[in-house]
């Protein structure tokens, strides 16, 4: 499906084959811009380049991986991309870093222990295109995003704070409201399991001819039924 929007995929090409087609695109003014990054292969993946391009006209994605097709003496198949898939540039550059805090925000932490950390600064770009600048707006967006204020709220820190430090309030709001509702019925959830657990345990001690009783100092005594 044709497209105008940041689109990303994978590719195994051949690094030089890669960026003078990337240079082409520019020239041709096929794209705007361009980002890519070498990774090395993990979890049986071969290494890999992870590449997002800014179109600068609709264009079929499929024409692109058509001409992303490299041919290598002796191969049976030509090297080639994964699917493309839309991307958005603060998401692209803090993933392709494995950036720490994006992955536990996103991924539960999970994924830091399994990733390569790499810098920003190994990301190569096309001329004109301020990567430093891109990475910081990528930092400024994860800080601001509704998980990391979420996660911030878990963590004790008041609501009127991140409304001060400039957070949406609506937004600051409805996540405060959420997670009171999410403790409130968990907290629901224990009492009703410990009810059940106590009410149980009532029965086996009636069953061997026992009641349990709560004198005013809440120690629980047991007295023979009579």
């Amino acid at each position: 499906m044709a497209t105008q929007k940041p689109i990303s995929t994978i590719s195994y090409n051949s690094e030089a084959f890669l960026k003078e087609k990337l240079d082409l695109w520019i020239r041709q003014h096929i794209i705007q811009a361009y980002q890519y990054i070498k990774h090395l292969g993990e979890d049986g993946d071969k290494n890999h380049i992870h590449l997002r391009v800014e179109p600068n006209k609709k264009l079929d994605p499929m024409d692109l991986s058509e001409a992303l097709k490299e041919y290598v003496q002796g191969n049976d198949k030509p090297l080639g991309i994964r699917p493309w898939r839309p991307s958005k540039e603060e998401d692209w550059f803090l993933y392709v870093v494995h950036y720490e805090q994006y992955l536990k925000l996103k991924y539960g932490g999970g994924e830091r222990g399994e990733k390569i950390p790499y810098d920003f600064t190994d990301i190569i770009v096309s001329d004109g295109y301020d990567l430093e600048i891109a990475f910081t707006r990528a930092l400024a967006s994860l800080k601001h995003s509704p998980v990391n204020m979420a996660s911030r709220l878990r963590s004790g820190v008041n609501p009127l704070d991140l409304v001060l430090e400039g957070e949406n309030v609506f937004t600051v709001n409805a996540l405060s409201r959420a997670l009171y509702e999410n403790d409130y019925n968990r907290l629901l959830d224990d009492y009703e399991l410990l009810r059940k657990r106590f009410m149980n345990l009532e029965e086996a001690v009636r069953s061997l001819g026992y009641t349990i009783e709560e004198p005013q100092d809440d120690t629980f005594v047991l007295r023979i039924i009579k």
